[in-house]
């Protein structure tokens, strides 16, 4: 799967998943979804394609495009491995999307929304380290996320 946080000044993109949906039903999180079979060497290109759909965002509307976090969890026999991008934008006005409804959030009150428990630790990890530029793989252990810097 893939995923982007979009940042406009201090307020970040969400969707709140509509309650029809199967996958996080009723709660609030980034864009995107599931990586198409075509898409596999790329899941920028996903994250992307995802982006517009949701959002109406082209590419050429976002500034500092960058994988951030790749969240693993293990799910009955599945492994499922999301990659998470960050980046900013300029565009405020968003197309109607629905996977749910899309609201700009401030910083300051994200955390308060009730989320799945990889995307609150992941959101929590970087609100908490704004300037790090690291890539990070979290992975959950008994309900916590513990985080590994991956390296070149």
């Amino acid at each position: 799967m893939t995923g982007a946080y979009l940042f406009h000044g201090n307020k970040i993109l969400m969707l709140k998943r509509s309650k029809d949906r199967a996958l996080a039903s009723n709660l609030w999180t980034g864009i995107g979804g599931h990586v198409e079979a075509n898409e596999h060497n790329s899941p920028e290109e996903s994250c992307l394609r995802e982006i517009f759909e949701e959002t109406g965002i082209r590419r050429n509307e976002i500034e500092q495009f960058k994988l951030r976090y790749i969240l693993m969890r293990r799910s009955e026999d599945e492994i499922r491995q999301h990659y998470i991008y960050f980046g900013n934008t300029s565009k405020k006005n968003l197309i109607n999307t629905d996977e749910g409804v899309l609201h700009w959030i401030d910083h300051s009150k994200v955390l308060n929304l009730k989320m799945p428990l990889t995307v609150n630790h992941m959101l929590k990890h970087f609100l908490n380290n704004p300037d790090q530029k690291s890539l990070f793989i979290g992975s959950v252990n008994q309900s916590k996320m513990e985080w590994s810097c991956l390296a070149e």
